[in-house]
Order: C-alpha cells, then structure tokens, then sequence
C-alpha cells in the first residue's frame, strides 16, 4: 500500500510539472544553449518605450497606435539591459497592419528616438526581411541580396542568397501570423533569416561610427541598443515574443570573400589534372566531380568562421576541408567537414588529424552528425558553415549545430573544396576571422 501511495505522489509530481511547463509561457523557456529570454512575458520590465503606445498582452510586447492615438513619428521600445555587440537574436513577430521594424547595433538619438540597423517588419512578402538603416544610411539590402559596402560607403550587390521569388512560392513570410526572425552580427558581418530562410547578407566595411555620438549616423555600427519599432502613420498593430539572444564572446575581424564569383583569384588546384574541374558560371564556383582533388586557398588561416552556400546538381560527395597542412594530395591532412548529399554534418578525419569527437558516435575516421538530415531538396542551395576556433570545431547545416570536435590541433591550414564524383555549385563563400 505505501508503495502504490508513493508511485502515486510520484506521478502527481511528474504531471504537475509537466502541466506548468506547459503553462509556462514560451518567452521563459530556454529553445537553445547559450541563449537567454529578455522578455519575461508578464511587463515591459528591461524595456522602455512610450508607454502610450507599448504594453504586454496575452503574454506579447504591443506595439498599437489609433486615429486618436498616433505616433508622433517612428518611436521604439528599447531593451535597457545591455547592449548588444556580436550575438545572435532570435525573435518571434506578427504585424497587423503598417510598418516596424527590429533594431540593433543602434543608438539613441532622443528619448524613445533610434538610429541603427533595422531588420524590416511590414507585410509584404519580397520587402519584410531587407536591412534598412534607420536615420542613418537609409536603404541596404534588399531581400535575397548579398551586399559589400566599402570603405568609402558605396554598395554593391555581389551575389543572391535566395531568389525572391522562390521564397514567395515557399511561403517564406506568414501574412498576419507569427514569423520568427534569426539575425547574426559577428564583426562586420551581418546575416537575417526569416522562418529559416536566409534573407540578406551584408560585409559592412563602411567607416564605423562613434557609438557615444548620435550625431554620427552615416557609417557601420559594431555595437548598440536592440529595440522594437513603431512606425509613424496610418493606425497599426505589431506585436512580439519569444525574444532569445545569444551573445557571442568571441573578437571577430573584417569579413572576407573568398571567392570573389568572378573567377578563382586566390585559389589554387590539387593538381594540373583539375583545371578543367572548377570554372565559374552564374557568380558560383562549378565543379564537374572529376577527377578526384580540390581546389585550396593560397593563403592559411587558423580561427575563423567559414560559411559557404552549396548545392548538389546530381546526388553525390564532396566536402569542406580545414586547416589542411601538408603536400597537395588526395587527400591530404585535414578536417573533413562531409558535404555528399544526405549526409552533409558528418566529420571525417583525414591523414589522422589531432582531435577528439563524441565516442559513442565516431567509428574510426567517421563521425557522422547529431541529427537526421536537415538538407534541402537537390538543386536547392544549403548554408554550411564551419567555426574553427582554437581546439573547437562546430559543424551548422541551415543554421543546425550537426557537429564538434574538440582538441583538434591549431596549426594555420589551407581552406579546400573537394571534387569527388558528382557536379556541385558553391558560392558566398565568406571568412570572418576570430583574432
């Protein structure tokens, strides 16, 4: 009898919380490692904005104006609890009506008054995703743009990171429901996902202006105040939650393409057998899958993050190789993060690289990654990135943690991309240094 009356209060514990859990709201749940909730759900505690116009409802930040009750012009709601600097913020949104905007790198001008990089809100399938700069340099990046702003200011679009038109036909804005909003700032370089589909991104070498100066408005912004916009006008309601960021401790330097998707400047072939392997068509880096070999970087680099967008034309192998060392050869000492088509995230150990993966996954060079496939259809391009930091090595498919390793040994080495069997495209491929 006691132990049924134990198994029972057992049970009522387990169900209780797992009814509390339940009724948590989501704004205090935790979705990833490394990230925090700056929204409580409950009140603007952290925040501040004009109180006319902002409050918490049904557990969402509000944003509403009326006929009786407008904006008087754009006015934001700013998150006092920090600033943000590299980080990764993750931020759920639904707009009624009008236009709104999520603010960051940005500072106060006046009272409630912001200039910074804005992620646009507003609905308007092929608009809400583009980067604007709020009282600042106007205009940035289109939707499904990739941009480079040099130093003295002048833009140019230098590849696509989606077609705006494809992601209409996947739906990749939902009119009047939730959307959530993924923005990536490490260094110079800035990239927005929108439901997973990467928007804009931008190598933002403009000169950097004075954070302490809200008279400086015209240049770059490495550091400011995240915010929430109301836009002035017609009567409008926006509202947000889920509001997650992730600060990044690392010192990131200037981003780099590259390849530049003009030709192969700065790269160089495994043999004289391949250079009829890689060409450029279209802003991509071609590859026929043989004969067997890769073509490297001219230059070593040892912590870094490297990002690319790849895609297969058939079904087949390839792959990204870091910090290469050695003899051009296939296939030489390195890591292989694996890129064959439905097993993109696996880890190969090549010529016995130093380092240590997860045993319970690894059987001998092999470790292949944490979750099933999380590739896109073929012919669709996937984002692949691989952080090299130190002994620390992490392995994302569209923005998925797959992989990591750690002690693997840091020594400078060669970036390579691999032919092995099968047509491939890559493109966008862009390194931002961790000093």
């Amino acid at each position: 009898m006691k132990r049924l009356i134990v198994v029972c209060m057992l049970v009522g514990i387990v169900v209780m919380a797992v009814d509390a859990l339940a009724a948590a709201p989501q704004s205090a749940r935790n979705p990833e490692s490394g990230f925090v909730s700056i929204f409580n759900g409950k009140d603007l505690t952290g925040w501040d904005g004009d109180p006319r116009l902002w409050s918490v409802k049904d557990g969402v930040i509000r944003g509403q104006t009326t006929e009786e009750n407008p904006a008087r012009g754009n006015t934001f709601c700013i998150w006092r609890d920090g600033k943000v600097k590299n980080f990764i913020l993750k931020i759920k949104f639904r707009i009624q009506n009008g236009n709104s905007g999520v603010q960051y790198r940005s500072k106060e001008v006046n009272k409630w008054v912001i200039s910074g990089y804005q992620a646009e809100v507003q609905n308007a399938p092929g608009k809400v995703g583009f980067l604007y700069h709020e009282r600042g340099r106007g205009w940035l990046v289109n939707v499904g743009d990739m941009m480079i702003i040099d130093e003295q200011g002048n833009k140019k679009v230098v590849g696509k990171v989606s077609d705006v038109e494809a992601l209409k036909k996947a739906v990749y804005y939902k009119d009047k429901d939730w959307n959530e909003y993924t923005i990536i700032a490490r260094g110079n370089h800035i990239l927005q996902y929108l439901n997973g589909y990467p928007t804009i991104e931008l190598i933002d070498s403009d000169r950097v202006t004075n954070p302490d100066d809200p008279r400086d408005s015209k240049g770059a912004a490495l550091e400011g105040l995240l915010a929430l916009q109301i836009h002035a006008g017609p009567p409008m309601v926006v509202e947000f939650k889920d509001i997650y960021i992730k600060h990044l401790p690392e010192n990131y330097g200037k981003a780099v393409r590259l390849f530049n998707g003009t030709d192969l400047t700065g790269w160089t072939f495994s043999s004289d057998a391949l250079k009829n392997t890689f060409a450029v068509k279209d802003g991509a880096m071609t590859v026929t899958g043989r004969p067997a070999g890769y073509i490297r970087t001219k230059k070593d680099y040892t912590n870094y993050v490297v990002r690319l967008q790849m895609r297969h034309i058939k079904p087949g192998n390839s792959g990204l190789l870091v910090r290469m060392t050695g003899p051009d050869k296939v296939w030489p000492k390195s890591i292989e993060a694996q890129g064959m088509s439905g097993s993109m995230g696996d880890i190969f150990n090549i010529g016995s690289f130093p380092m240590k993966t997860d045993p319970a996954r690894t059987r001998g060079r092999h470790t292949p990654k944490m979750h099933s496939s999380n590739e896109k259809p073929l012919g669709q391009w996937n984002d692949n990135e691989v952080y090299m930091n130190g002994g620390d090595l992490r392995i994302y498919i569209n923005r998925l943690l797959q992989n990591s390793a750690t002690e693997c040994e840091e020594t400078p080495g060669k970036i390579c991309l691999q032919s092995e069997g099968s047509p491939k495209e890559f493109r966008n491929v862009v390194l931002i240094p961790i000093k």
